[in-house]
């Protein structure tokens, strides 16, 4: 793995669909949505590419329930691995779990889901810096 992102607030869009961004709906778990919320990545380790993701405006931090298949928000902070090769389009899961957040289609509101990764460009992420 190279080219991990620095810390810093993001949008997160994902690369199949890349007007669909990640959104908290009301029950607390996160879809593709065409507003983008701020999240704050903070870097933890660079080598292994380790992160946690935090929800500017719910004030959650994005975790994977790997029992119900869904991204939900937490309280307390879930370590995140954001691997990818290029620096530009990411797979995010729990470190060394091949669980993976994929987006199944292009409509609004549509759950992020973790599940083993497909052979599809709907399980990469970007990262757009908004600062």
């Amino acid at each position: 793995m190279s080219g991990m992102i620095e810390s810093g607030k993001y949008k997160i869009a994902n690369y199949m669909y890349p007007n669909r961004y990640v959104y908290m709906s009301g029950n607390n778990e996160f879809v593709g949505h065409d507003v983008a919320q701020i999240i704050q990545v903070d870097v933890i380790d660079v080598v292994q590419h380790l992160a946690t993701l935090f929800d500017t405006a719910t004030n959650k931090y994005l975790g994977c329930d790997l029992d119900d298949g869904k991204v939900k928000g937490y309280d307390d902070p879930q370590v995140l691995q954001l691997s990818g090769d290029d620096g530009v389009r990411f797979v995010i899961h729990p470190q060394d779990v091949n669980q993976v957040w994929v987006l199944k289609d292009d409509g609004n509101w549509t759950f992020i889901t973790v599940e083993p990764a497909p052979d599809s460009d709907n399980k990469y992420w970007t990262f757009e810096n908004v600062e």
